[in-house]
């Protein structure tokens, strides 16, 4: 495995866990990108919402935006399926045991 891929796959589990914190209560994604930057995985503009939407796809997250005030916030939350890999109940290549 490249050390790209082993990074991505880094990252995924980081969010996976920081999520599974607050379960199941949704996370700012602006806590998230502080939390990962926190945590060694500082990422670009566009890269944490690359991973969450991964992350959603294989329906790990749910991701929502959310209006008030005249802005968009947006949240991040684990769903079962997220907290079934995290037990390693499921297997996933895209994310670490």
């Amino acid at each position: 495995m490249n050390t790209a891929s082993a990074k991505n796959r880094r990252i995924r589990t980081a969010l996976l866990n920081i999520l599974k914190t607050e379960y199941p209560a949704a996370v700012d994604l602006k806590v998230l990108q502080f939390a990962t930057d926190s945590l060694g995985y500082p990422m670009p503009d566009g890269m944490l919402e690359a991973h969450l939407r991964y992350l959603e796809e294989k329906k790990y997250v749910h991701l929502e935006v959310r209006k008030g005030f005249g802005f968009e916030f947006s949240f991040a939350s684990l769903t079962a399926e997220g907290w079934d890999l995290l037990d390693g109940h499921l297997k996933e290549r895209g994310v670490e045991p």
